[in-house]
């Protein structure tokens, strides 16, 4: 991303006042592009360098095309979707795959050049535990959320092919960092050890492929700016124990005598393992992170505590 040729293009962020658009957001600006950046209800928030926010609803066609229309920008991430209440299950998801659509269509007619949408692990058959790959893993999803990002994949090659661009579509597996919903596993635990309350947890056996926010942004900004297409997994490679994430964030919190693992009962159906095949982001695309568990976790406890000061 800090070749000469990349320096000072326009690149439009979607859903970029949310959890990966804004550290996206950082990470692209930090790189010297201009960033129309669109978000729906929240302000947005101060990022340095050439952003500019947008607010815009983008389930309406009409001023998502203008949009696009007035700033021509060469590169699409494409991160907005349904988050409403129940939104694994919702059946908004579906009327997303065709505003994902309406999208699309708008940056070709535009002049666009190359895009990257994001997907999802759970387009993938959980119910073996084996590495989930792009090439072979069925597409079997279990939820309406997972249904639609699988049935707009399907389409979305295709699209890309018909309307002259160049697409690539990311498949990030599980997130932590700084601005995650306090409701998520990482996120929750913190809260509740750093205000000195008992962390109510399941027995934490499963295994999950997790990733810091921070570099899930910066993999698919190099996605974004690579000519790889298709679906490129996000991940570690390397799926951990959530108990093993639940301590790493005790240890560091000092408060590992306040963890209840097996106080929550698990899902029904909950996979053993989850874990991502990265040969495509590590070997084609060259890409490394640069926060292990343990420096990731330091990064999130230290901005929870910030904004755990702002509360008070």
């Amino acid at each position: 991303m800090t070749s000469a040729k990349t320096k000072k293009t326009t690149v439009m962020v979607t859903g970029a006042g949310g959890f990966i658009g804004q550290a996206a957001v950082r990470d692209l600006a930090r790189h010297g592009h201009r960033v129309i950046a669109t978000y729906r209800s929240d302000p947005p928030p101060k990022i340095y360098g050439d952003v500019h926010w947008v607010r815009v609803d983008m389930t309406n066609a009409s001023d998502v095309g203008a949009i696009i229309h007035l700033h021509r920008p060469s590169y699409l991430l494409s991160l907005a979707w349904y988050m409403g209440p129940g939104n694994q299950q919702s059946l908004e998801n579906f009327r997303w795959v065709q505003h994902s659509i309406d999208l699309l269509f708008a940056f070709a007619d535009a002049g666009g050049k190359r895009v990257t949408f994001c997907g999802s692990c759970m387009e993938y058959d959980w119910s073996e535990a084996v590495k989930l790959r792009e090439d072979s893993t069925p597409l079997t999803p279990s939820t309406e959320y997972g249904a639609a990002k699988a049935a707009l994949f399907t389409a979305f090659g295709p699209m890309c092919n018909a309307l002259g661009l160049s697409g690539a579509w990311a498949r990030p597996f599980f997130l932590y960092g700084p601005g995650e919903n306090p409701q998520r596993l990482a996120a929750d635990v913190i809260r509740s050890l750093l205000q000195r309350r008992e962390a109510l947890c399941t027995h934490g056996q499963q295994k999950r492929d997790f990733l810091h926010v921070d570099d899930v942004a910066t993999a698919m900004g190099a996605l974004l700016f690579s000519d790889l297409r298709g679906p490129v997994n996000i991940g570690s490679g390397t799926a951990i124990p959530l108990a093993e994430l639940i301590h790493e964030i005790g240890r560091q919190t000092k408060a590992e005598d306040l963890i209840r693992l097996g106080a929550r009962e698990t899902r029904p159906g909950d996979p053993p393992l989850v874990e991502a095949d990265i040969t495509r982001l590590q070997e084609q695309l060259g890409w490394a992170p640069r926060f292990n568990l343990k420096t990731g976790v330091a990064d999130t406890i230290a901005w929870w505590r910030r904004e755990i000061a702002k509360e008070r």
